[in-house]
Formats: structure tokens, C-alpha cells, sequence
């Protein structure tokens, strides 16, 4: 005599999907690409490329990298210990390149770029190097020294707010999800706890 076979349940009584738990998983990954997105334009906006050079009448000279978000002394230099102001020239391996130029600070602590980019105007090097060479030779010929510069921010202005552009919205939709994941598992939490409806 053979006992009551035991009954295998059906797989229509398997728990549903939850919907809410799916949408949460959702927020978590697009906040997480969101982090590369906002790294990478942080890193943009601190690209030290704008140099500065200020000399005070006698010297000293300050040496400066600025970024969007903040500076960083290259160093102070007296006036003996400025040496002259060349340009260097660089020329692309490509066929029929046309020639870069970027003026550069000699001193007896060694040669420092004055901009953070190769130059195609050679006049603009060259105009920085005359100002450099002339206040050499006479550095108290102005009363309130000088202060020159060479700004290549903007291209990393355009790259670092775009890319922040790009992980803000992702931020945002993150933030839509989880609150939409939070409305469904509500919603199905209360499903579960809810008494059967009496049958007719």
C-alpha cells in the first residue's frame, strides 16, 4: 500500500518578479556611471593651462599654473637668477607640418614653459620672449613691473562641462529611479500584507 503521492508545486505559484527591486538595481547602476563621467570633469576643470608670469620692478618673478578651480606656484625667482626667454621650435612628424612654437623661461634652476600649449602664431612667442628679455635688461623701467600670461583653458572648459553635463543627468535619473523604486516596493509590500478578497 502506497501513501498519498506529494504534490510538486505549480509554476504558476512561483513569486512574481518585483518590480521595484528591478528599478532599484537600475538607480544603482546608472549613479554608478555617473562617477566616471563627474571624475573625468573634475580632472578637466583642474588642467593647469593657463601660465602666468608676474614681475614686480627688480623682481622678484612668480611663476603661476592656474586651472578653473585653483593655482599652483611654479616657483619665485629673483632677478639674478633669471637667465633669458627663448622659443623653442617643434615641428609634427606629419608631411608638410606646419612649425609649433612655445616660449620657455631659462633660469638657473632650469627652463620652464611659458605656455601650457605649442603656439601656431610664432609672434605671439615672440612677443613673450621680448617682454621677458627687455625686462631683464632694464627691470626698472616700469614702475608696476609686468604680468603676462598664456591662457589654453577654454578647450578643457568645453570637455569638463560636458562630461559633467553628462553625469548631472545621470545623477538625475538615478535619483527618478530610486523614487520610482521606492513608490513599487511600497506598492508591493503592501500587496503582500493585504487580506484576500473574501471570495463571491
Amino acid at each position: 500500500m502506497t501513501g498519498p503521492a506529494t504534490q510538486e508545486p505549480s509554476g504558476d505559484t512561483a513569486a512574481p518578479a518585483s518590480r521595484g527591486r528591478s528599478t532599484a538595481l537600475g538607480a544603482g547602476a546608472v549613479l554608478l556611471l555617473a562617477g566616471p563621467f563627474l571624475v573625468f570633469s573634475l580632472i578637466m576643470f583642474n588642467l593647469k593651462a593657463r601660465v602666468e608670469l608676474t614681475c614686480d620692478p627688480g623682481g622678484p618673478c612668480q611663476l603661476l599654473h592656474r586651472s578653473w578651480l585653483g593655482q599652483e606656484e611654479v616657483g619665485m625667482f629673483l632677478l639674478p637668477e633669471l637667465q633669458e626667454a627663448t622659443v623653442e621650435r617643434n615641428r609634427s612628424d606629419k608631411r608638410d607640418a606646419a612649425v609649433l612654437y612655445k616660449p620657455m623661461l631659462v633660469t638657473v634652476r632650469g627652463t620652464f614653459p611659458l605656455s601650457a600649449q605649442w603656439l601656431e602664431d610664432e609672434a605671439q612667442a615672440q612677443n613673450t620672449v621680448r617682454v621677458v628679455n627687455k625686462f631683464r635688461s632694464n627691470p626698472f623701467a616700469s614702475r608696476k613691473g609686468f604680468k603676462l600670461f598664456h591662457d589654453h583653458r577654454r578647450g578643457s572648459l568645453i570637455v569638463g562641462s560636458s562630461f559633467g553635463g553628462v553625469g548631472v543627468v545621470l545623477i538625475g535619473l538615478s535619483l527618478w529611479l530610486a523614487f520610482k523604486a521606492r513608490r513599487l516596493l511600497r506598492a508591493e509590500r503592501a500587496a503582500r500584507t493585504a487580506p484576500p478578497a473574501p471570495a463571491a
